[in-house]
């Protein structure tokens, strides 16, 4: 389309700028209420629980007509000590579980019928179909032993095979783990037996169960030689090691690679982080010379400043800027104190204009965005790295805040890879003599003295160059370790993190993105805001 040739004027209103509370809207967007295909999912679930309840009654009628066939008798006794009656009110009582779920959460939320309710409304409906599927396996429970028993009667020599070959299979592999990689652990890390020995104990049991099974598929198999077998103690004996199996083919390998951790070394060092901000505007133009309301929408999506962001988050005012008709052409407004806000955007008010014959047109904010960043420092057995800026969720940005310099996580030889908590950079390293040694000062107090390659903790974040004392580190090992971070606090403030007097005197510090940014300040008011009340449309639009 060729662009028209439009005057526009600026000019100024009134409008008030009021100071709100910014909601805690991470990721905030204006939208009529939950997706359409969370509501499909939704619908799918009620149907489901209906559909659940009638397949229990219809599973239960088929046993109580199999029960009573003649046919049934060799199964008989099976199902009178395993009680398989009882499987549908257990199952039923199972489907009561999930109406109530769905009743009080499910239910709920989707009435609420709010955007942000959508990450809640997928995690209940995962919740729900979770139970609703309990309940079908347990209706079908008393056919799955009869079809297994039945095999057990008929394949009882394919079955035992199977079985003693994959209990072979089982005890050589825990055997071979034992006495190789886990007993070289122990004899290289003597001080992390207990951990490697607790980490072995699902391996340990395991082998114990197998070779307790395997006696009961050794013992059923004689006796089904003899004729007088036990063929449900015989297919849940063999099944359990055939089980057994599945597991250990994907465990072992998880665990052996746990083990490989204790020769490595490494540290994850938060360096740096930044937000970006995003902004979407909205362009609603209209023909104001006509009853007829058609408008058009056009969207413009611009990365900000903060103060920008934040200037159009804090506003009351219905709208950023209006084009109004006139005889002489259309002119623009921009709402009083969002002036240099707009001019920021460096929209063309006329880009796309959709129909000549629109004359009016509002600009308002739709939704704002987000995107935060970290950057880091990696030591791995002694060698350092940084990184490029790498995405991460709001969360952990926010949960991140105070450790800015701090190690956030470290793990040392000889130990495997805890539950992050922050701690002071090589703190964690501190008392292995893989690192350093204890030194004494000219006042006889002790500090750690790093050996050559992992001298660069001393100074990393620190100016001058900071030696740990052996009672901050005794501090942190007793309390802190593996608990809580750990920032050094002092009755003066904090010594270490975001908030740290050494982390606020270093030039490395000083010369972040974060500090450069606003630092604390600026990111703490960014993470938990995002609300706007800049949201609006034409003054057709009844309300919008």
């Amino acid at each position: 389309m060729k662009r028209r040739n439009i005057c526009l004027k600026i000019e100024q209103i009134c409008g008030g700028i009021v100071l709100v509370l910014l909601a805690l809207v991470l990721l905030s967007g204006c939208g009529p209420g939950l997706s359409d295909a969370t509501r499909t999912k939704a619908e799918a679930v009620k149907k489901d629980l209906d559909s659940t309840q009638a397949f229990i009654e219809s599973q239960k009628k088929k046993y109580q007509g199999m029960s009573t066939s003649p046919d049934f008798s060799a199964m008989a006794g099976y199902a009178s000590r395993e009680k398989w009656d009882m499987a549908f009110p257990t199952a039923a009582a199972t489907l009561a579980r999930a109406r109530e779920v769905y009743d009080k959460g499910l239910k709920v939320t989707m009435e609420q019928d709010k955007p942000e309710g959508e990450t809640q409304a997928r995690a209940q409906i995962r919740q729900v179909n979770s139970v609703v599927q309990e309940a079908r396996n347990q209706a079908k429970m008393p056919f799955e032993r009869i079809s297994r028993i039945t095999a057990a009667m008929t394949q009882t020599q394919a079955m035992e095979t199977s079985a003693l070959a994959c209990s072979d299979t089982i005890l050589s592999k825990v055997q071979s783990l034992e006495q190789g990689p886990v007993a070289r652990a122990k004899e290289s890390f003597p001080d992390s037996e207990t951990q490697i020995t607790a980490r072995f104990a699902p391996f340990s049991k395991m082998a114990d169960d197998t070779t307790a099974n395997t006696d009961i598929v050794k013992a059923q198999y004689k006796a089904h030689t003899q004729g007088n077998a036990d063929y449900a103690a015989f297919v849940t004996a063999a099944d359990a090691i055939e089980q057994a199996k599945v597991t250990l083919s994907r465990t072992g390998p998880e665990f052996e690679k746990d083990l490989e951790q204790l020769y490595q070394s490494y540290t994850k060092i938060l360096e740096d982080m930044r937000i970006d901000y995003f902004v979407n505007i909205y362009r609603e133009s209209w023909d104001e010379r006509t009853d007829s309301y058609n408008p058009r929408i056009v969207s413009y999506t611009r990365q900000v400043s903060p103060a920008v962001f934040q200037a159009l988050n804090d506003s009351d005012a219905e709208s950023i800027a209006e084009i109004l008709p006139g005889f002489n052409g259309m002119s623009m407004r921009i709402t009083r104190g969002l002036e240099s806000a707009f001019k920021a955007l460096n929209l063309d008010p006329v880009e796309n204009w959709p129909d000549p014959r629109h004359n009016a047109a509002t600009f308002y904010l739709n939704s704002t965005q987000l995107k935060y960043f970290h950057k880091y420092l990696k030591e791995e057995n002694g060698e350092t790295k940084n990184t490029g800026w790498e995405a991460v969720n709001a969360s952990f940005y926010e949960q991140n805040l105070d450790n800015l310099g701090m190690a956030i996580l470290s793990k040392p030889y000889g130990e495997f890879e805890p539950d992050p908590q922050a701690a002071p950079p090589g703190m964690a390293y501190v008392g292995n003599p893989k690192y350093g040694e204890w030194k004494k000062d000219g006042n006889g107090n002790s500090f750690w003295s790093w050996y050559g390659r992992y001298a660069f903790f001393s100074n990393l974040f620190f100016f001058p160059p900071h030696y740990y004392s052996y009672g901050s580190w005794n501090r942190w090992n007793s309390d802190y370790r593996y608990r809580k971070p750990y920032y050094g606090q002092t009755q003066a403030g904090y010594t270490y993190g975001t908030r740290g007097t050494s982390m606020n005197q270093s030039p490395r510090y000083q010369n972040s993105t974060f500090s450069k940014t606003g630092g604390l300040k600026t990111a703490s008011a960014s993470v938990r805001g995002g609300a706007s009340g800049l949201r609006g449309g034409g003054p057709k639009s009844k309300g919008k």
